[in-house]
C-alpha cells in the first residue's frame, strides 16, 4: 500500500531522520538534523514530503524557502535538500513523486525559482522534473599552512565566537546584513547557522568592537572557510590566525560566492588568478536550478534588468515551452517594461533552456545559441547570479 506523497507527521520525524542518516551520514559522526537544523526540525515537517510503502517511509524530499538579496532585488526561491529513497525501494519513481510535490508547494507559495546541489551522476533524475545544471556559481581558493606568511596580523585580538555573547552575535548579523549580495536570514536562522556542529567562528576585535568574522567548517558537508565578512584587515588577521593554528591539515579550502565579497577581494589580492570553480571543492557539488515561474522570476530581478540594459533598445519575448507562459521585455535605455503579452517573434525555449539562458550553462550542456539582436540583448542582461554562501547550502 502506498501512502503519499504528503507532509511528514511529527510521529514520523525520527524515522525520516534515520533513513536520511543511513544514506548520507554513514561512516561519520554527523547527524542530518544538526547539520541542517533549519530544514530538519519539527516546525518544518509539512515541508518534508514523504512517501510510505508497506507502512514505512521509503522516500523523502524536503523544500525550504529562502530569499536572496541582490542589490535592490529580492528573489524568493526554494532549496531542495537531501533527496533519499530506501535502497530496497529505488527505481520505482517514489522520490520523483515527492520531488514533484515539492514543485507544487513552491508554486502554491509563489516561489519562482528552485535551487539544489548534487553530483553529476544524479543530473538525469532532477532534469526529468525540470531542473538544469548551471554554470559555476562560486570560487574556490586553496591555502597551504605555509602561506600564512602571505597574510599580516593587524592590530586586532582574535577570539572564538561564543553563542552566549549577544553583542558579538548582533555584530555578526549586522556585518552580514550590510552586504549588498546575500541570503536574507532571520535572527533565529543566524543563531542556528553560526552554531552548526563541526564549525568554528572567529572574531577580529578592536577593543570591544567586532570588526570581522570568519567561519571554518570541518564537516563532510561544509569543509573549509565557508563564510567571512567585515573589515578586510580584520579578515586578513583571521585567515593568518587560522593557518597558524591548523597543524593537522596540510591545506584549507576557501569557498566563496560568485559575487564580489570582501573575503574574495582579500584572497585575490594575496593569490591573484588562483581561484578555481567552486565545484572543484570537496563537499560542494554542482548547482541545479528550476524556473517555476518565468514571469515571477523576471519581475523579482527587475532592478538587475534595468541596470544591465542601459544603452539597449529593443524587445524580447520569451516563452516556456512546457507551460506556454510568455513574458515580453521592452528595453529603453535602462527602462524595462515587463508584460505577459506574446509576440509573433517569440523565442520558445524549454524550461531547462531558459535556466541555462538566465543562469549560465553547465560546461557539459549544449549552449543555448540565440543569434541576431535578440541574442545580443540576452547576452548583455544575463547571466544572473544568486549569491549563496556555503553556510546557506542545505
Amino acid at each position: 500500500m502506498i501512502d503519499g506523497p504528503r507532509g511528514c507527521r511529527a510521529s514520523e520525524f525520527e524515522e525520516v531522520i534515520t533513513l536520511i542518516n543511513s544514506v548520507f551520514r554513514t561512516g561519520t559522526d554527523q547527524d542530518i538534523r544538526t547539520d541542517y537544523p533549519l530544514v530538519f526540525n519539527q516546525s518544518k515537517v509539512e515541508y518534508m514530503r514523504i512517501l510510505k510503502a508497506d507502512g514505512v517511509v521509503v522516500a523523502h524530499v524536503p523544500v525550504w524557502g529562502r530569499e536572496a538579496v541582490v542589490g535592490e532585488d529580492r528573489l524568493r526561491f526554494g532549496i531542495i535538500s537531501p533527496t533519499v529513497t530506501h535502497p530496497d525501494y529505488r527505481r520505482r519513481g517514489y522520490a520523483t513523486q515527492c520531488l514533484r510535490d515539492c514543485v507544487r508547494i513552491m508554486e502554491d507559495e509563489g516561489w519562482p525559482l528552485s535551487v539544489l546541489w548534487t553530483l553529476e551522476a544524479t543530473f538525469p533524475f532532477y532534469q526529468q522534473s525540470g531542473w538544469e545544471a548551471v554554470g559555476s556559481q562560486g570560487w574556490l581558493y586553496r591555502l597551504s599552512l605555509e602561506e600564512h606568511a602571505l597574510f599580516e596580523s593587524g592590530p586586532f585580538d582574535v577570539i572564538p565566537y561564543d553563542p552566549r555573547n549577544t553583542d558579538a552575535f548582533n555584530a555578526m548579523m549586522q556585518i552580514h546584513a550590510a552586504a549588498p549580495h546575500r541570503i536574507a536570514r532571520t535572527p533565529e536562522e543566524y543563531r542556528a547557522l553560526f552554531s552548526l556542529p563541526k564549525t568554528e567562528t572567529f572574531l577580529a576585535m578592536s577593543g570591544r568592537e567586532v570588526v570581522a568574522y570568519l567561519t571554518f567548517g570541518q564537516g563532510v558537508n561544509k569543509p573549509g572557510l565557508i563564510e567571512g565578512g567585515g573589515d578586510i584587515a580584520g579578515l586578513e588577521t583571521l585567515v593568518r590566525h587560522l593557518l597558524l593554528n591548523r597543524p593537522s591539515e596540510s591545506e584549507i579550502q576557501v569557498l566563496l560566492p560568485l559575487v564580489p565579497t570582501t573575503l574574495g577581494q582579500l584572497l585575490e589580492e594575496k593569490k591573484p588568478g588562483s581561484g578555481h570553480p567552486i565545484e572543484e571543492a570537496s563537499g560542494v557539488g554542482y548547482q541545479m536550478m528550476r524556473i517555476n515561474s518565468l514571469e515571477k522570476l523576471l519581475r523579482q530581478i527587475e532592478h538587475h534588468l534595468r541596470s544591465k540594459s542601459v544603452g539597449i533598445r529593443g524587445k524580447v519575448c520569451l516563452v516556456c515551452q512546457e507551460t506556454d507562459e510568455a513574458v515580453t521585455l521592452r528595453f529603453r535605455d535602462g527602462d524595462v517594461d515587463l508584460s505577459t503579452e506574446r509576440s509573433a517573434e517569440a523565442l520558445v525555449l524549454t524550461r531547462r533552456q531558459l535556466t541555462q539562458l538566465i543562469f549560465g550553462s553547465h560546461p557539459a550542456a549544449k549552449p543555448v545559441g540565440i543569434s541576431g539582436k535578440t541574442g545580443k540583448i540576452l547576452q548583455t542582461i544575463f547571466p544572473f547570479y544568486v549569491p549563496i554562501w556555503e553556510l546557506d547550502h542545505s
